[in-house]
């Protein structure tokens, strides 16, 4: 029997612990330079959960504000749009979670990359009986880039007593070392399964951005209707405040005059009937206004990410009075351009299109039949015991060559040509949808043009019959003074003032509300100056409509 060399075994040992104690090998990426990933952007940290915000003050002289926490700007100055779009784009948590869509592509591009790193394959046999023999085999295979090439470098020992027909196995005691290379020449030359993924991995991290950025103009837009149903409900509870405050004013009046005899008890009673329906209406707009400010504080937050309930002393004093933009639907086309070039959708079609286009691809290269070339050169090392003859397969110290090939066709070709029809018709029916998109894009912008148009008439109406409904009160309270008329007459103007006040506030509101879904279909975040129909998005206050009513004196 033949005794296997400790010494070439203890060689192989060796090789078997330098790959496992050093993982970092096989790690080396043979990719170009600049193709690696970025830098990981280490995420910032989620703000803790907090408290419940106790809710806004109502708007009256007295209140105090509830929070201070807008650095740079007066602690009680009014709380403009772009605090609350900045506030999302620093903290808003949705934002921050559509966000990650970058890191998770950027991290599944990366796994797509490890398919070309180096990997290590060994294996060893020991062999007892009529043939006593001992086999390592260790190679590294390397996956490239391009062509669909591969290649790969080994060593392998085989030690002891082989029969005639397995020579080749055995090795000298330095055991021999190989290279070579695979090239295929038809299949996977243009495009291979490895390919295809990090192709499409790579669109996959493209496809992050459209989609962020599409979050945030829904955020954007929802937070700024947020925005300004908030300051419509805070200027509803002044116009209900100021219609408490008549009649309160006014009680003081029949109180004298039923004193002096001149009004029976009843209109005294009335009036305070007046002011209780007025302080219930006052409560109510009271739980509006806190509302409001409850759902914009899910947008307004401080530095660390907690919700900030915006007080009544941030309202915009002047609410009724601002100046919205006149819009001009003659230049529509200008928006529809504008609009197609800067939406997301419209990019993330072309992104998936290519997509489409690299999945198609590979599926018609499985059309093609297998066809593989190789080269391989090996090298014994070392000298050993010549066993038999000494001669042929059992010569040491040998230099061989071997050149082949490998052919593989499925003949009726169906798993191939089923993924082509599958590719081909999922391009298609991409290709239909983004034209629905371009359609559906146009139609947004005709629509938000057109609500923009009518909102802005009827806010004009809407201060039309303002004003009118504010000289009548004008006229009739001097009458009441007068006693020409009932209170009964002079409630109804008073309500019919108010009302008119009311829907001037909630017609500004729905507008700018309007002006925010208007970006948004333009694919503006935020109020940016730009588009054609609305050249300016910032409102600015100006001079009264209108001079306020008179209230009679006591």
């Amino acid at each position: 029997m033949i005794r296997r060399p400790r010494r070439a075994w203890g060689f192989a040992c060796g090789w078997i612990t330098a790959f496992v104690a050093v993982p970092g090998c096989a790690t080396q990426s043979p990719l170009p330079a600049g193709a690696n990933v970025r830098a990981p952007i280490s995420p910032p940290q989620l703000p803790p959960p907090s408290p419940i915000a106790e809710l806004p003050a109502p708007p009256t002289p007295e209140a105090k504000p509830t929070a201070t926490l807008r650095p740079g700007s007066a602690p009680n100055s009014p709380l403009a749009l772009r605090e609350v779009l900045e506030s999302v784009e620093a903290a808003f948590p949705l934002l921050y979670a559509i966000e990650q869509e970058r890191q998770i592509a950027s991290g599944q591009r990366l796994a797509a990359e490890g398919q070309f790193d180096p990997v290590v394959r060994a294996r060893g046999m020991d062999q007892s009986g009529s043939f006593s023999n001992g086999q390592f085999d260790t190679v590294v295979e390397q996956a490239m880039p391009f062509g669909g090439v591969s290649t790969f470098a080994g060593w392998r020992l085989g030690m002891g007593n082989f029969p005639v027909y397995y020579g080749e196995r055995k090795t000298g005691e330095g055991g021999e070392f190989r290279t070579g290379v695979n090239v295929p020449l038809l299949q996977n030359r243009e495009i291979d399964p490895r390919r295809a993924r990090l192709r499409a991995a790579q669109i996959a991290e493209q496809l992050a951005d459209p989609t962020v950025r599409r979050a945030r103009l829904d955020y954007f837009r929802a937070a700024s209707q947020a925005y300004w149903n908030w300051q419509a409900a805070g200027a509803q509870y002044r116009v209900v405040q100021d219609l408490l405050r008549l009649a309160r004013e006014r009680q003081a009046l029949l109180d004298e005059r039923r004193k002096q005899g001149l009004v029976g008890e009843a209109v005294p009673v009335l009036n305070q009937r007046l002011i209780a329906g007025r302080e219930e209406a006052l409560l109510a707009a009271d739980r509006l206004l806190q509302q409001a400010a409850v759902r914009l504080s899910l947008y307004t937050r401080d530095s660390a990410g907690n919700p900030v309930v915006p007080p009544a002393e941030w309202l915009l004093p002047g609410f009724a009075e601002l100046a919205p933009p006149s819009p001009d639907a003659a230049q529509l086309q200008s928006d529809v351009t504008a609009a197609l070039s800067r939406r997301p959708e419209l990019v993330r079609f072309q992104l998936e299109k290519e997509r489409r286009a690299v999945e198609l691809k590979l599926a018609t290269n499985q059309l093609s039949p297998a066809l593989n070339t190789y080269a391989q050169v090996a090298q014994d090392t070392g000298a050993g015991k010549k066993t038999f003859t000494g001669t042929g397969s059992f010569a040491f110290d040998r230099t061989t060559a071997e050149v082949g090939a490998m052919f593989e066709m499925p003949l009726p070709f169906r798993n191939a040509r089923g993924l082509t029809n599958t590719a081909r018709a999922q391009l298609a029916q991409l290709l239909a949808q983004e034209r629905f998109a371009r359609d559906e894009i146009a139609a947004q912008v005709q629509d938000a043009v057109s609500e923009l148009v009518q909102m802005h008439r009827r806010v004009d109406k809407a201060r039309e019959e303002l004003k009118y409904a504010v000289r009548v009160l004008q006229l009739e309270t001097e009458s009441f003074k007068a006693r020409q008329i009932s209170l009964v007459e002079l409630n109804l103007q008073e309500i019919a003032a108010a009302e008119a006040r009311a829907k001037v506030v909630g017609v500004l509101g729905s507008y700018f509300g309007a002006v925010a879904n208007y970006f948004a279909v333009l694919g503006f975040a935020g109020p940016t100056v730009g588009g054609a129909v609305l050249p300016r998005a910032d409102p600015e206050p100006s001079i009264p409509m209108m001079p306020p009513p008179r209230e009679p004196n006591p």
